[in-house]
């Protein structure tokens, strides 16, 4: 399985990466699945690691796209919360683990709305990117670690923003 083709500007020079090796084992209670949620009136992907926050999405009408990958639940050395953001003058949720994330949504206007689980700062065995996406025809943030994710967002018109962190494929 490729994971991120280098043509694309996402992985560097070269040939594509190969797939990670399957991560150690990660007790299921440590970890939380992050999914993708979709809004076409709203125009707005969102990805969320709580119960709380899927049954937001189910409440205001999202449909399930998929999981993205896996979160943790706790904070262990080596990662950091990502953060859920909400705008509601343009409808969008915004998942970011970084500073520059951080300070782009509180210079948007966006509130915090919580932290979806833990992402590693630097790839650790096992992981894969978690890239941030943007739309701004759509005023939408997108992250995903899926290949399906990647493609979907270029063929969609988004731009790549940056990586996030680094999640547990599915």
């Amino acid at each position: 399985m490729t994971t991120i083709v280098a043509g694309l500007g996402l992985a560097g020079a070269g040939a594509a990466q190969a797939a990670p090796a399957k991560p150690a084992v990660v007790a299921a209670a440590a970890r939380t699945t992050l999914y993708l949620w979709w809004n076409p009136a709203r125009g707005d992907n969102f990805t969320t690691g709580t119960t709380a926050e899927v049954q937001s999405a189910l409440d205001a009408n999202y449909s399930l796209v998929r999981q993205e990958g896996w979160l943790l639940q706790t904070q262990d050395p080596g990662t950091v919360p990502l953060y859920l953001f909400w705008s509601g003058s343009r409808e969008d949720n915004f998942s970011t683990a970084t500073d520059a994330g951080i300070d782009s949504a509180f210079a948007a206007g966006y509130t915090l709305a919580g932290v979806e689980g833990y992402v590693y700062t630097s790839q650790v065995s096992g992981t894969v990117p978690l890239y941030q996406f943007w739309n701004g025809a759509l005023g939408d943030n997108f992250v995903t670690a899926t290949q399906t994710g990647i493609n979907s967002a270029f063929a969609a018109g988004y731009s790549l923003v940056r990586v996030e962190g680094y999640v547990y494929p599915v």
